[in-house]
């Protein structure tokens, strides 16, 4: 982490930022705008940062929320439509008052179903064990587990014994276990057809976990190739691998310093 910046002491580089409407503010949720809790149903955004949210989509003509979690979740934590959500790591989105589904993504939904079922079953005697459906995918979470690398193999091994998995995307987050419909998209290839999309020329991105290096890896491809300025923010933690510290371009120490960062954006 020596050659990232601690964001408070580099406001300066982000002024231009700041001072552009046309400037897009993107953030993930959980462990970004919201602490990271034991069980996904107990994690939340608080109201100030809610209400910080708010006044930056009135201040920009680009705000949203990227995250693992369905929009319907999505939305229910966040609680403004006047962002942009992009759910299920870029598989659904929110836009305009309308939900969108890439119909490649609901092929999957009857395998990953199935999948979800035999899973649950196989793994119903561990009961550090959290399930999460999410409508156009499935989460795996052992972070209540107290022997949780050997949980995590355990749950890695029953997910690929199981007849049709090889045909879907398993990934790994914090304490987490991801099946996803292999489609192609993670969130730096959606975060480029987003700015592709929207002509976007200034775009801040805010994230803390391995799903999100892939948006800090991309943003730092379009800004060598010229074609958008880009700052990546992320929120560190002792969970935090190396390899994200390593591609983000500045860091903050935790939720709150999210929320002052954003309070920081409102000022003129």
């Amino acid at each position: 982490m020596d050659n990232l910046k601690y964001l408070f002491d580099y406001l300066d580089e982000l002024n231009k930022f700041r001072n552009d409407s046309n400037t897009a503010i993107i953030t993930d949720i959980d462990g970004t705008i919201s602490e990271i809790a034991p069980t996904p149903m107990e994690a939340m955004v608080k109201p100030e940062i809610r209400d910080k949210i708010e006044k930056i989509a009135d201040k920009f003509k680009f705000t949203g929320v990227m995250t693992g979690r369905s929009i319907s979740n999505a939305m229910e934590m966040v609680g403004s439509k006047k962002i942009i959500y992009i759910g299920n790591h870029g598989l659904e989105q929110y836009k305009n008052g309308k939900i969108s589904i890439k119909p490649q993504v609901k092929l999957y939904i009857p395998v990953i179903k199935k999948l979800k079922g035999e899973i649950q079953k196989k793994l119903k005697d561990y009961e550090c064990i959290l399930f999460q459906d999410k409508e156009l995918s499935f989460t795996v979470h052992y972070r209540l587990c107290k022997t949780g690398d050997e949980i995590r193999q355990k749950a890695l091994e029953v997910i690929h014994s199981i007849k049709g998995s090889k045909s879907l995307k398993i990934t790994e987050g914090r304490k987490v276990i991801e099946i996803r419909p292999p489609v192609g998209h993670d969130k730096g290839t959606v975060l480029e057809k987003f700015i592709s999309d929207n002509h976007i020329k200034k775009i801040v991105y805010l994230g803390d976990d391995v799903t999100d290096a892939d948006a800090f890896n991309k943003l730092n491809e379009l800004k060598r190739e010229g074609k958008a300025e880009t700052a990546s923010i992320m929120v560190n933690s002792r969970e935090t691998p190396d390899y994200i510290k390593e591609s983000a371009d500045f860091y903050v120490k935790s939720v709150d310093e999210v929320y002052n960062f954003f309070k920081w954006l409102l000022e003129d």
